[in-house]
């Protein structure tokens, strides 16, 4: 799948993105925590380890699909947390 072209139909249907579970690098995963009726969110899974995981975002809005930011997660046990929710 070519990043600039997923459509909001096509990211709903990836995998979702859960802070529990482990991923796969560099494949896509819908991320419905941030997403919404305007903004819909996926990452690609860049690097995971026992530390946390590093995930590149990207939003859709307007059918438009952009690069948002690279965000890390802290892994706490089996879940995963956003670092800005410290």
């Amino acid at each position: 799948m070519i990043l600039e072209t997923v459509t909001k139909a096509q990211a709903v249907q990836l995998p979702m993105f859960a802070r529990r579970a482990k991923h796969e690098l560099g494949k896509l995963y819908f991320w419905a925590e941030f997403s919404d009726d305007d903004h819909t969110f996926f990452v690609r899974p860049a690097a995971e380890n026992e530390l946390g995981c590093l995930a590149d975002v990207f939003g859709i809005r307007d059918g438009i699909v952009q690069y948002v930011a690279r965000e890390m997660f802290i892994r706490e046990g089996e879940r995963l947390r956003l670092l800005e929710e410290a």
